[in-house]
């Protein structure tokens, strides 16, 4: 598990519209929060350099207020801290799980939250960038932050590739309170013919990543059936040069 975390290391919906802008999985979600979900955050070495997460926090609004941190690992440990945010203040992790938590060697999700404002209000929105880069060619991805929580629904990420140049690891973050068994299956490009499948199973509040091989399939589609509330991703990387393209699952219900 550790060798595959260094080849490159996301609150419900309560409108249907804000839902769908969510399952575009964007790099950035577009508008301040007061609960956001990092689906992978990482601190390890790796081939050609260390691996690890940037994170930044801002404060937009005109009054401080903490943030709480949480960090859940592959069993589903959790680990807190608390950031203190002025106003109109930012603060830079360049790599989040040493300098916030002492971390080494370990990748996992993380959620951040405020608490409510005077009147119970959620007033007490900050906005999130995150990239993983390589210490070594400084090559980097960017994660997106989720406002939303995922659903038990299948979901979909779309043009993965695994042969002798690239490599494709996909991860998935259990929300849920109970253990999470996630099918992953692997579709060619016409999504009729399946190259192969694995399952991620996860403790509650674990995150778990895996690679694909030996499946070998070009611009191809993997597919999460979760059995609980999950959110999941696909990473393709260069062999070359560890340079990464991390693309977000989108669920789809007919």
């Amino acid at each position: 598990m550790k060798k595959l975390l260094s080849l490159t290391i996301l609150a419900l919906a309560v409108a249907a519209p804000m839902f769908a802008q969510q399952n575009k999985r964007v790099t950035n979600q577009g508008f301040a929060s007061d609960y956001q979900t990092l689906p992978v955050v990482t601190t390890v070495p790796g081939v050609g350099g260390s691996f690890q997460s940037y994170v930044s926090l801002f404060n937009p609004t005109s009054s401080a207020f903490s943030v709480t941190a949480t960090f859940y690992d592959a069993t589903g440990t959790s680990k807190t801290a608390q950031i203190n945010l002025a106003a109109g203040e930012v603060k830079v992790y360049d790599n989040i799980l040493s300098d916030l938590f002492s971390l080494s060697n370990t990748a996992g999700s993380m959620t951040f939250a405020s608490p409510l404002s005077t009147g119970g209000q959620h007033n007490n929105r900050f906005i999130i960038d995150s990239e993983i880069w390589t210490s070594g060619n400084r090559y980097g991805q960017s994660i997106p932050a989720l406002e939303f929580a995922g659903t038990s629904s299948r979901s979909f990420a779309p043009g993965i590739s695994v042969d002798t140049t690239r490599r494709t690891n996909v991860g998935c973050f259990n929300q849920s309170d109970a253990k999470n068994d996630i099918t992953v299956t692997v579709l060619d490009s016409t999504g009729t013919t399946t190259a192969g499948t694995k399952v991620l199973s996860l403790p509650a509040h674990a995150w778990g990543q895996t690679s694909l091989s030996p499946i070998v399939i070009t611009n191809g589609i993997v597919r999460f059936d979760p059995s609980d509330n999950a959110v999941c991703y696909a990473v393709v990387v260069l062999n070359s040069n560890n340079d990464g393209r991390f693309i977000a699952s989108s669920e789809y219900l007919p």
